[in-house]
């Protein structure tokens, strides 16, 4: 399968997608987070008591994974652009969760001997080190990190704005890098030793890379292309498309499926951008559609949004791509989840691809089945069959009851040999664990199941608690590591 240029008006190799395999980047992440307890072990310091090791490690460890999260966020292409960024910002909840246990067990750790001894005097204790002038810095860091988990966790509640959110965490975090920093070098007897100074001074920098990369770099390189919004119309009864066009000789090259990260003049990124499908095929460039589902403040304004207003664009983003090596391919869309698959069924029929496609696309109602035309049109120039539902409502004779269920896609891959084909999803996340685990059930191997989330929490489904379990495998052997270095003294 190949992708087109417009802008040389020929046929191209497929672009390459960038980033680590998933495996070695599991084990990169792994030796970094644990190269502050190798440090230690290189120091000529002897260990303590068990309990006063663990605490010792405890902190060294969500240091380490603090400085990691900078890099973890899912938007630096040549690290993590195969692994998909709901895998990694997946993971970059689960690592904050990691840490923000690992530094409220840090201090209570030195206090395990005296409470089994003595429990009043170990609350006294407790509370002498959290009054301890020596240890604030400490103190506000996991007041910080507290903040910055629990804003998280409640950012899609209507009462937070995904701007604040934004302006807030990346700052806050590096406030609470700092006065890490500066917890470690007052009051670290590890940390007052060469080999983890000099590792600090390593983690820092590339915490400040990092930001620089999110805060200048980037916003600077998504403003130096002019992108500016050609139409707006509506498509559905809450669904907008929108067209970008951007220079022709814009840097720009994607595969179908993936997605940017746009804001609309007058605001800036890194706080005002928010991720898009992109809807067409590479062919169309300098052109992109996008299919804008309305379900937050942002969204609901796009319909008044002037032709010719500036966007800035970063991207492109994501490994949802059909794969060149599957046939047939199954596509599963739910309401605007269509976006992705609809740039690919396009790709598809400019490239003359042979192979047959096959759309089951639902929704909340026929009003919410969108460019039902344009896929119609498609079909005359591909192998491609297309089954709607909607939920309730009014619909077309041609249209079934849904929801969708597991019995849909035992129609749906009648006749097919599943083990070959491949089977992409996009929809609500409700649907799509419905959906993943119904293709399992009918014999698509785990590896061609693909599908991409943006509300980035692991849901249900086999393949997301699959996909949980291979993080909580990563923190498991840090916390093996943990308690390695702790009991050296026994």
């Amino acid at each position: 399968m190949s992708t087109w240029s417009r802008n040389s008006g020929s046929r191209t190799r497929p672009l390459p997608v960038n980033g680590l395999p998933g495996t070695a980047l599991a084990v990169l992440f792994v030796v970094a987070a644990l190269l502050p307890l190798l440090a230690a072990l290189g120091t000529a310091i002897e260990p303590a008591d068990t309990f006063a090791e663990l605490a010792t490690a405890l902190g060294l460890s969500a240091a380490a994974l603090l400085f990691l999260q900078f890099w973890s966020s899912g938007r630096y292409e040549s690290i993590s652009g195969r692994v998909g960024i709901d895998r990694t910002m997946g993971f970059h909840r689960i690592a904050a969760f990691a840490l923000l246990a690992f530094a409220l067990l840090h201090p209570l750790s030195y206090l395990v001997n005296t409470l089994l001894a003595d429990p009043a005097a170990a609350w006294n204790r407790l509370t002498g080190m959290l009054a301890s002038p020596r240890l604030r810095s400490g103190v506000l860091a996991l007041v910080g990190l507290l903040i910055i988990v629990s804003l998280a966790t409640v950012r899609t509640l209507p009462f937070i704005r995904y701007e604040l959110w934004r302006m807030t965490h990346g700052p806050l975090a590096i406030v609470v890098a700092g006065l890490i920093l500066h917890h470690a070098a007052t009051t670290g007897t590890y940390s007052a030793e060469a080999p983890l100074r000099l590792l600090w001074i390593l983690f820092a920098c590339g915490a400040v890379a990092a930001m620089l990369l999110a805060y200048v770099v980037r916003p600077w390189r998504m403003w130096r292309e002019k992108w500016r919004v050609e139409q707006v119309q509506r498509v559905g009864e809450r669904a907008v498309a929108m067209i970008l066009h951007g220079p022709f000789t814009t840097r720009l090259r994607f595969r179908a499926g993936q997605f940017i990260w746009m804001t609309l003049a007058p605001h800036r990124p890194p706080f005002h951008d928010h991720p898009f499908s992109i809807a067409s095929a590479p062919g169309d460039l300098p052109r992109l559609r996008l299919l804008i589902n309305e379900v937050g403040d942002c969204t609901r304004s796009f319909e008044r949004i002037v032709p010719g207003t500036r966007v800035a664009i970063d991207g492109p983003h994501g490994s949802f791509i059909v794969p060149p090596d599957k046939s047939p391919v199954l596509l599963i869309a739910g309401g605007v989840g269509i976006a992705p698959l609809l740039g690919m069924i396009e790709e598809a029929a400019a490239n003359g691809d042979p192979r047959p496609f096959r759309l089951l696309y639902a929704a909340r109602g026929q009003g919410d089945l969108i460019c039902l035309d344009r896929l119609q049109n498609l079909q005359a120039r591909l192998d491609l069959s297309v089954r709607c539902y909607v939920d309730g409502g009014p619909h077309r004779a041609e249209v079934g009851a849904g929801p969708l269920q597991a019995s849909h896609i035992r129609d749906f891959v009648h006749g097919i040999n599943t083990q070959e084909a491949v089977a992409l999803v996009c929809g609500p996340p409700s649907m799509m664990e419905v959906m993943t685990d119904a293709l399992l059930e009918a014999g698509v191997p785990e590896n061609a199941v693909l599908y991409e989330r943006f509300d980035f929490g692991a849901g249900k489904g086999r393949l997301d608690q699959q996909r949980r379990n291979q993080a909580l495998l990563v923190i498991a052997i840090i916390v093996a590591a943990i308690t390695t270095f702790s009991l050296r003294s026994i």
